[in-house]
């Protein structure tokens, strides 16, 4: 059956690219959206699905600060600052292409004083050095992105550093697609595998870990039959 779905090119249960054999996530990234990213939320957005869920979930308070991770072309970061006008919001991504196209988004929405750029990747991230906080963020966000990086395990440990007590980690991404169609999914899998694109089990299951040894709390919320999980990990006061 395997070699079947590997013929027909729905098969995307194959090794992944061994990280040590790939360019740099800046340079991967750039090389990727530097064609499409005039374009990217028009192409991304019927199934880019959770990610408005996501950013109304957030429960921000006057005064807080939200931190996006892969902030790509700020379609995220400007309804943030929307929904949240009392909140300072930053955003990080590998892509200079994608934060072109983001500094323009913001500056017409007239954002610009609240929200602020960088580039970097996440896997390394440190606040503090990149945008010069002085205290620990209140609130990150990461949508579709952890499904992209080399480490992604190691982007949440690095978003979980940067929270402040009681800060929250909030993530959409790709599911295990377990209730939807076999050969939907399977066709899914494999289209998405084609950009580098893979379903992260780890992610889950390392924040379920962390929140058994009581370092937070964790609610999982799965979308369309497991197209999309919605992750919301909220640290515990004494976790450092």
């Amino acid at each position: 059956m395997r070699e079947l779905a590997q013929a027909a090119g729905l098969d995307a249960s194959s090794d992944r690219p061994d990280i040590r054999e790939r360019p740099d996530i800046r340079e991967r990234m750039e090389r990727m959206y530097r064609p499409q990213a005039l374009i990217y939320d028009l192409t991304r957005r019927y199934y880019l699905v959770g990610r408005d869920r996501l950013v109304d979930g957030l429960g921000t308070k006057p005064g807080e600060t939200i931190l996006e991770l892969g902030c790509g072309t700020g379609r995220n970061l400007v309804r943030t600052a929307r929904r949240f006008p009392g909140a300072s919001c930053h955003g990080l991504d590998a892509a200079a292409a994608m934060l072109e196209v983001a500094e323009r988004k913001i500056a017409r929405a007239g954002l610009r004083p609240r929200v602020h750029l960088t580039r970097g990747d996440a896997e390394s991230c440190d606040p503090t050095a990149i945008f010069g906080l002085n205290r620990g963020v209140d609130h990150v966000l990461v949508s579709y992105a952890l499904s992209m990086m080399d480490e992604p395990v190691r982007a949440v440990d690095a978003a979980l550093a940067a929270l402040a007590p009681h800060g929250s980690l909030h993530v959409v991404d790709f599911g295990a697609m377990a209730e939807l169609p076999d050969l939907f999914a399977r066709a899914m899998r494999a289209w998405l595998a084609r950009f580098g694109v893979f379903h992260r089990p780890e992610v889950e299951g390392h924040l379920a870990d962390l929140a058994r040894c009581g370092r937070g709390s964790l609610r999982t919320e799965r979308l369309i039959g497991g197209y999309a999980v919605l992750l919301r990990f909220t640290k515990t006061a004494t976790d450092s």
